[in-house]
């Protein structure tokens, strides 16, 4: 299946694809200890995990990743594919190694410890991107979870990226009109660290993402800091050193999100209404945040684009409440991705768990139906 890429809207996936082992403890978790529990196996990989959130909330995606020949990597692919994720780019790599993450999860959900096997992806290279170029310059987003090569991500960044001046000529926007008549704006470009070790590969160019969502740890890593370093310490280390993306979603967990937009930093608390979703499995959560944040991003975009910048703009701080309810949603599943998402499951979740966006969301439904109507 490949994407046609004059078809409105896809966006390109650059990240992992595994096996998800996932260890459910029945009771207290006792390290050093075996503990009673359910194993379970499913597709996973952050990449494919916030690919499958954005098929199920309505987008055509693209994931670039990398699989080996085995019938185990057969598997995974033909359940990608299944699920509506084009894998037509992808790289395969004869005996590549399956990539497996196993996690151990306590009985409320949340993660105890995990080992991540990414061999396979970690033989991405730039040339095999470079070969994608096509499909990236019409993408409308392009997001990179931090599991692919340093290297890899710099490229994406680089070709991809935040210009200091944005109304200079970008690559990707860089046509020949007269080919190319409906040729688009640069892509909304995003990261997904992934972990704190794998989040110093955006070391050299977190400054050049539209939207960037890594956790405490990972944010302090890429701001050269302790990992106990303050939202206000991680926000001042990244704008001298010119690598504060243009909105930075920072997750605190079940705490809930901090953003920095500009010179503005706010904390949006994870409500806890009894109607909130019941968390069982937390370990797709912030895939789900990472997803919902591209989708609203997208439709900001396109609304802006269709009615006018001062009709339509959404502000970091709704983005947040919708990010912590699509990751709510995900929790309420044992599954990495809930298999019952879709927009009018997230507007929901979302109007439930924070009541006052319950204008914005009228407001958003209307706008798509009368898209869908035309």
């Amino acid at each position: 299946m490949k994407i046609d890429r004059h078809r409105k809207p896809y966006c390109v996936v650059v990240g992992g694809l595994n096996l998800d082992i996932q260890a459910f403890c029945s009771f207290d978790y006792r390290p050093e200890d075996s503990n009673p529990g359910q194993i379970h196996r499913s597709l996973g990989g952050v990449g494919r995990n916030i690919a499958e959130n954005l098929v199920r909330l309505g987008l055509d995606v693209e994931l670039i990743t990398v699989v080996g020949d085995s019938s185990s990597w057969d598997g995974l692919v033909s359940r990608t594919e299944k699920l509506g994720i084009s894998l037509a780019h992808s790289l395969r790599i004869k005996e590549a190694p399956l990539s497996v993450y196993l996690c151990i999860l306590d009985r409320d959900g949340n993660l105890m410890g995990a080992v991540a096997d990414m061999r396979a992806i970690e033989k991405m290279q730039v040339n095999q991107l470079k070969a994608q170029k096509s499909l990236f310059d019409y993408a409308e987003a392009i997001v990179v979870d931090g599991n692919i090569p340093k290297d890899c991500i710099e490229w994406i960044a680089e070709n991809y990226g935040v210009l200091e001046d944005e109304k200079k000529p970008h690559i990707s926007s860089i046509k020949q009109k007269s080919q190319e008549p409906d040729a688009i704006s640069r892509p909304l470009l995003i990261a997904d660290p992934v972990s704190t070790k794998k989040s110093e590969k955006f070391v050299s160019c977190f400054g050049k993402f539209d939207i960037a969502k890594p956790n405490v740890s990972e944010s302090a890593r890429i701001a050269g800091l302790e990992e106990n370093a303050s939202i206000e310490e991680i926000a001042l280390s990244l704008r001298k050193k010119s690598l504060l993306p243009k909105e930075l979603y920072i997750s605190k967990g079940t705490e809930g999100i901090s953003f920095i937009d500009r010179e503005i930093i706010e904390h949006i608390p994870l409500n806890s209404f009894k109607l909130c979703p019941h968390v069982i499995n937390r370990s797709g959560a912030g895939d789900a945040a990472c997803a919902a944040l591209v989708w609203i991003s997208l439709l900001e975009r396109r609304l802006k684009e269709k009615y006018g910048d001062s009709s339509w703009s959404i502000s970091p701080r709704d983005k947040a409440k919708l990010a912590l309810s699509s990751a709510l949603y995900a929790s309420s599943s044992n599954r990495p991705v809930n298999p019952h998402l879709n927009q009018r499951n997230l507007f929901e979740t979302t109007r439930i768990c924070y009541p006052e966006t319950s204008k914005l969301i009228g407001e958003l439904i209307n706008a798509i139906q009368t898209e869908n109507h035309k």
